[in-house]
């Protein structure tokens, strides 16, 4: 043979003696959810922990999740800053998001950012 061969045992017995697990699902979202990317220049002495509380003290009901998505230092971006591009996830169990909310929340976002000393890129 020209390749390895694998052998398992299986004691079923033992097996059987644990008991099963109810299966849990979570049913699909019926709203679609709806995603703002933020990129913005921070001074090095703000940390991201700074910028989730900003933006989870505006208090942002539909906000499901903000995350970094790319953290970037050096080439064009001055020393003692880093680049950071940010994803916001907005969604409503109980109905279809419309823009001018979405543009509201995401306004309340960049105001909370700059807040911090960030500036907002291109």
């Amino acid at each position: 043979m020209r390749q390895e061969v694998y052998l398992g045992e299986i004691y079923l017995d033992r097996l059987y003696k644990h008991p099963l697990r109810a299966a849990r699902y979570e049913a699909l979202p019926r709203y679609p959810a709806v995603e703002r990317d933020f990129s913005f220049l921070f001074p090095d002495s703000v940390v991201f922990e700074k910028i989730q509380q900003a933006v989870g003290a505006l208090g942002l009901r539909e906000l499901r999740s903000f995350v970094p998505v790319e953290i970037f230092r050096g080439g064009k971006v001055p020393v003692g800053k880093y680049s950071i591009l940010l994803r916001a996830t907005f969604q409503s169990g109980e109905r279809t998001l419309r823009e001018d909310e979405v543009a509201e929340w995401s306004s309340q976002i960049v105001r909370a950012l700059e807040s911090l000393g960030g500036t907002q890129r291109a």
